[in-house]
């Protein structure tokens, strides 16, 4: 959502923040909201669902300011009554209303391809609005933790075979173990290290499609150091063996 002109009062799930022109946040899933107060108020509202577009998502959790913008300023919202909302200046807003508008023109024309220009414009909408993001934090606000937060998980999306200490984490994140801990498990719904290995099997499995390499050569290239724990967690959580991964991709048509 990106107000465009105008205030009001957003009601959000029992919570109420004022909102201004320039302000930009994401509501996920059935929530329930409505605007009251208004004077003047306009805005864009795009509306969509990651199961049913192709993002390139493991490539927009490498930005810190897609994880703190789209996974973890929507979680801790009322925690920061609003002030970790992306706010746009007037040259910014303008931008993003320009590639919203011609999001919109897409849908209307439906001229040949459209479907796929509109993807490559909301694209082109998520990078601007997460590098904004990424660029207006200051120590002063609420904004600041969220981005060191999204940071962790933008290097955990980019070193996954790094050998990574929990100490590493909160030194990037400057948080205390069970602020770190606490903050990364509410946003993510998984603790760090089991994050970690989530990222590191999806990159197996991307291995084990596409290359040569031995069972043990994807353990040790996704950064497990022991090629039998690797195994067992793959098991456990895919539910197949890598070997079987393998097998059953090689032999679909």
């Amino acid at each position: 959502m990106i107000i465009i002109g105008g205030t009001a009062i957003h009601w959000l799930n029992g919570d109420e923040f004022p909102v201004v022109a320039g302000d930009v946040f994401l509501l996920q899933g059935q929530q329930d909201h409505y605007f009251h107060n208004r004077d003047r108020l306009q805005m864009i509202n795009i509306m969509y669902d990651p199961e049913q577009i192709e993002l390139p998502e493991s490539r927009l959790l490498k930005m810190p300011g897609y994880c703190a913008l789209f996974m973890l300023e929507p979680v801790f919202r009322r925690q920061h009554r609003f002030s970790s909302r992306l706010h746009l200046k007037r040259l910014s807003l303008s931008r993003a209303e320009r590639i919203a508008l011609e999001m919109v023109r897409e849908v209307e024309r439906q001229d040949d391809g459209y479907e796929s220009a509109l993807i490559g414009k909301f694209i082109d909408l998520v990078v601007f609005l997460s590098r904004s993001y990424q660029d207006s934090p200051s120590e002063t606000n609420r904004s600041a933790p969220l981005l060191r937060v999204g940071t962790v998980i933008s290097r955990m999306e980019q070193e996954f075979a790094k050998d990574w200490r929990l100490e590493d984490f909160m030194e990037i994140a400057r948080l205390s173990r069970s602020h770190f801990i606490r903050t990364f498990t509410k946003a993510t719904r998984l603790p760090p290290f089991e994050y970690l290995i989530q990222i590191r099997l999806q990159n197996a499995m991307r291995l084990l499609r596409s290359s040569r390499l031995t069972i043990s050569q994807v353990a040790y290239e996704v950064g497990f150091n022991d090629s039998n724990y690797f195994t067992r967690q793959f098991t456990k959580r895919k539910g197949l063996s890598p070997l079987a991964y393998r097998k059953s991709f090689q032999a679909s048509p």
